[in-house]
């Protein structure tokens, strides 16, 4: 089953990287998520994500919450590329985005939100008569 990288066009904020048997699946799957047409994939080659250290059981068991809240999230911050796939985190692999939907027109891009002043700025206000 193919891997494929997407991201947002406008700004190349990665989306995610998923397995999908084709494209129509894939974007079922960025839907979840995000606007596929406001996105761009490539397809990957082998490699994965992987822990080099310190390795967590797996399944991984979820605590009771008595508050109600989310189980503890998936523990990625000690997880890592395989080499192959950093290639394509760092734009080393040989790849060509596509659009999902290479037909559309873009989206034109939003305007910038009105800058606030910046810290100490100070306002005056009239004096009441």
């Amino acid at each position: 089953m193919p891997t494929y990288l997407v991201r947002i066009i406008e700004t190349y904020d990665i989306v995610g990287i998923f397995s999908a048997d084709n494209i129509h699946q894939l974007i079922i799957i960025v839907d979840e998520c995000t606007e596929p047409d406001e996105c761009e994939y490539t397809r990957m080659g082998p490699g994965g994500i992987m822990w080099t250290s310190p390795a967590i059981p797996i399944p991984i068991p979820i605590p009771q919450d008595d508050d109600g809240g989310e189980p503890d999230p998936t523990p990625w911050g000690d997880a890592s590329v395989t080499e192959t796939w950093w290639d394509y985190f760092y734009g080393y692999a040989a790849y060509r985005w596509k659009r999902f939907f290479p037909d559309d027109p873009p989206k034109p891009k939003q305007p910038a939100l009105p800058q606030r002043p910046g810290p100490g700025h100070v306002v005056q206000f009239r004096k009441r008569r």
